[in-house]
């Protein structure tokens, strides 16, 4: 009888580590859709809500010089972005393909890109990107800590 009990608490165990795996899947996606969404809005007040706002934070655009470090740095670095542009039109072409452990979790994928600056010039037209973000869960969100997007090499 008590191995039975024992083994009705691991499934249960399991069964709710893996619905809660599932969630927070759903979630990391659900934050990458609304990273896109808002790259294709050229909105930085939407991005801002995305990331976490600390010294940590990190991002590298396809076209920067320079690592973007800390969140002062990460939201000029959108605003500087944003102001060039007229249109970005992003859609994910591959993934994302997300692992969460814990508090932390990843994503990669492939994302197209089309870019029309203010000056009506087409940068590039549906350009792939490989992208990698780390989210961490701080009060029950999950939050960007770190976004890399790299062009593919040719």
């Amino acid at each position: 009888m008590r191995v039975v009990a024992m083994l009705l608490v691991s499934a249960a165990v399991l069964a709710i580590a893996g619905k809660s795996y599932a969630a927070d899947t759903d979630d990391i996606k659900a934050a990458v859709d609304a990273y896109h969404g808002a790259l294709n809005s050229l909105d930085a007040a939407k991005m801002e809500a995305l990331w976490a706002h600390d010294d940590s934070v990190i991002l590298i655009n396809p076209a920067d010089k320079s690592i973007s470090t800390g969140w002062d740095a990460v939201k000029n670095n959108w605003e500087t972005t944003f102001s060039h542009f007229a249109e970005l039109k992003v859609t994910q072409a591959d993934g994302p393909h997300i692992q969460v452990k814990g508090d932390v979790a990843w994503s990669t994928g492939i994302a197209n890109a089309t870019i029309k600056t203010k000056a009506g010039v087409v940068v590039s037209a549906n350009a792939p990107t490989y992208e990698t973000d780390v989210f961490e869960k701080r009060d029950g969100h999950w939050l960007l800590v770190s976004h890399v997007a790299l062009r593919m090499p040719q």
